[in-house]
């Protein structure tokens, strides 16, 4: 039985000595023991670049739309028009989970639509004020 727990702890205590030397690899542990990546230059911030609001809307519209999306030659002046009426609805308090923006629309299985909730989201973040 005491050769058993021997050759049990023995195994045990390899295991994770070698685990351990393999995951500190290229670290530094700081004082509380926790490795950290040892960046070659300090990380610094940087001046966040002022954007045009409605270019920023755009983009993010068009990158997270849905690759079969029901609006895919939707103009600027399109995507504008329907950011503005987001952003009324989103000042009135209207449930815009449910709201769509899009004439012909159809919700999904959930009950939401989900190119105008792109829309309505990508508009929050940039053009509301």
């Amino acid at each position: 039985m005491t050769r058993r727990l021997y050759a049990v702890s023995a195994i045990a205590l390899l295991l994770l000595t070698g685990c351990s030397a393999g995951a500190s690899e290229g670290r530094e542990s700081d004082s509380a023991g926790r490795a950290s990546a040892s960046p070659e230059a300090p990380l610094t911030a940087e001046t966040p670049v002022e954007g045009n609001d409605e270019t920023t809307f755009y983009d993010a519209v068009r990158s997270k739309l849905r690759p079969d999306n029901v609006i895919p030659n939707a103009t600027d002046a399109q995507l504008r028009a329907a950011g503005e009426k987001a952003c009324a609805a989103i000042a009135s308090g209207v449930d815009t989970l449910t709201l769509s923006l899009i004439d012909g629309e159809q919700p999904d299985a959930s009950g939401f639509y989900p190119d105008s909730f792109v829309i309505i989201a990508s508009a929050r973040e940039t053009i509301c004020s």
